[in-house]
């Protein structure tokens, strides 16, 4: 399903665009799946203590957990039946958003920006409040299609399959509103909604700034701007004085503080 124009209202074609570092995700992802099933890794409790997410063990004895967990996906266990959604969703949105996004990038920064959305996904979940066993990529390519969001806003997509499609702006702020909503009200469920919080704030972040941080600027710099013209009206007026005092009683009358004025308001004359 690869756009045929994106930012425009066009929709979607029938092929996927599976760019080079998108097609090294997806390949390592079901790879990883694929390991776990046939070497009767699916739903290892000792398998995933290693490589998911653990708040209680990744800092500072297993640090590699912050990537790891982001190519483990849930696997189907004993009694557990055939279920791979988790993996398949992920891997979907990502085939879908991910190849024109590392073309807009480029492959370099592809992967440096997905893996830098994962880690932020998975630094959030050892905050106190958010304190679970984490896995999945789900915080990545969320962080991916706010890139896509972003590049291509009006590009038409689905929510759900039984709905019109809308811009993918409208999605992207749906999905964060929604992942926001339950990281603050939900923590039993099973699903790590402050991950996929923090990749797609990383990815805005990353485009876009953080939020508010121009305002801020704007604020501080006019607020130096207007204590550079105080001083400078205070000096001004501290020589207007000594320059009158000069005038009427001679530049002997000039204590050595005020000569010292002088030359420092001449010094930085010079230096303006």
């Amino acid at each position: 399903m690869r756009p045929r124009r994106f930012g425009g209202t066009e929709g979607f074609g029938f092929s996927l665009d599976l760019t080079p570092v998108v097609r090294k995700l997806l390949v390592a992802n079901f790879a990883v799946w694929v390991v776990q099933l046939i070497f009767g890794l699916a739903g290892s409790t000792q398998f995933e203590d290693w490589f998911a997410l653990d708040p209680s063990t990744a800092l500072p004895w297993r640090p590699w957990q912050l990537l790891s967990y982001m190519f483990l996906h849930s696997a189907p266990g004993p009694g557990h039946g055939w279920s791979p959604m988790h993996l398949l969703i992920n891997m979907l949105m990502l085939a879908v958003v991910g190849g024109p996004v590392e073309r807009r990038m480029g492959s370099r920064r592809f992967w440096r920006y997905y893996i830098l959305c994962g880690l932020a996904g998975g630094v959030l979940t050892l905050l106190p409040p958010f304190r679970a066993p984490t896995l999945g990529a789900s915080g990545a390519v969320l962080g991916v299609l706010v890139a896509f969001g972003l590049f291509y806003p009006d590009t038409p997509m689905f929510i759900f399959f039984f709905f019109p499609p809308v811009p993918a702006k409208l999605v992207v702020l749906f999905l964060a509103l929604l992942n926001l909503m339950s990281a603050a009200t939900s923590n039993r469920d099973g699903i790590a909604y402050i991950a996929h919080v923090g990749g797609m704030a990383a990815g805005y972040c990353m485009l876009r700034g953080i939020p508010f941080t121009g305002r801020v600027r704007r604020m501080l710099t006019a607020r130096r701007r207007e204590a550079q013209v105080r001083r400078r009206e205070v000096l001004r007026s501290e020589l207007d004085a000594i320059l009158d005092k000069m005038h009427a009683q001679g530049k002997d009358s000039l204590s050595q503080e005020e000569w010292n004025t002088l030359l420092d308001a001449s010094r930085r004359r010079h230096e303006d």
